[in-house]
């Protein structure tokens, strides 16, 4: 892969904690599933399992609770949006990587509204697939190159690099905070949305400015709604 990675400070530390980020394989082809488990496997990574079905998916998220499922757009013909639904209602952890071979416009939209973590296409690379890992188990949200040129042939507004960067420095709760600015709710109505107090929520608001780099707080309404696709 050409692209680098962007904080070797951030690769290191995620090199070392690799073994406690747990990771399950969920892949429709048996062969395919094998060869990726190994080949992390061999890298450092926790692989606490694999599945090539729907229900064997959801039972070893149920019993393995791993941090991370890299799964596959479909498993045994059925949407694997059914699998991060049925999570998500039982308020499992886990966080998803989306990974497609045969996409189509109106999976790719579904995907990025249902909280998928990390979005890889079957022409990226291992590379890719490693920077996933790290961004995702920082809090991150991660489109891969080949993902981000996907959704350019289908006519799909992106990112630019630079912008997906500043996203990858929010956590999950900055994000989310994100969100509701984008949609126009006051620092009052985030906090009794999120059950913090009203300088919590006003934290959150100046820490996201400042990741991003933005003059003031004032702006965030502005760039929330301009990526709000991708929180």
């Amino acid at each position: 892969m050409d692209q680098p990675t962007t904080n070797q400070d951030g690769a290191k530390n995620f090199a070392l904690r690799r073994r406690d980020f747990s990771i399950l394989v969920a892949q429709s082809e048996v062969f395919n599933c094998e060869v990726l488990s190994q080949l992390l496997k061999e890298q450092g990574y926790n692989v606490v399992g694999r599945a090539v079905e729907m229900e064997d998916t959801l039972k070893q998220i149920r019993v393995k609770r791993p941090q991370c499922v890299i799964l596959e757009s479909e498993i045994s013909g059925k949407r694997s949006f059914d699998i991060v639904e049925e999570m998500q209602q039982s308020n499992y952890q886990t966080k998803f990587i989306l990974y497609t071979s045969k996409p189509d416009l109106r999976m790719i939209a579904k995907a990025m509204q249902m909280g998928f973590f990390g979005f890889l296409y079957a022409s990226d690379g291992l590379d890719e697939l490693y920077r996933c890992f790290q961004t995702v188990s920082a809090g991150g949200c991660y489109y891969s190159s080949g993902f981000m040129s996907l959704l350019k042939n289908f006519g799909v507004e992106v990112l630019s690099d630079s912008t997906r960067d500043e996203l990858n420095r929010l956590t999950d709760r900055e994000r989310e905070v994100l969100r509701m600015v984008a949609n126009g709710l006051t620092a009052g109505e985030i906090a009794d949305q999120l059950g913090i107090s009203y300088r919590t929520a006003v934290n959150h608001k100046t820490h996201i400015a400042k990741k991003l780099q933005l003059g003031s707080c004032r702006q965030l309404p502005r760039y929330g709604i301009s990526v709000k696709s991708y929180l």
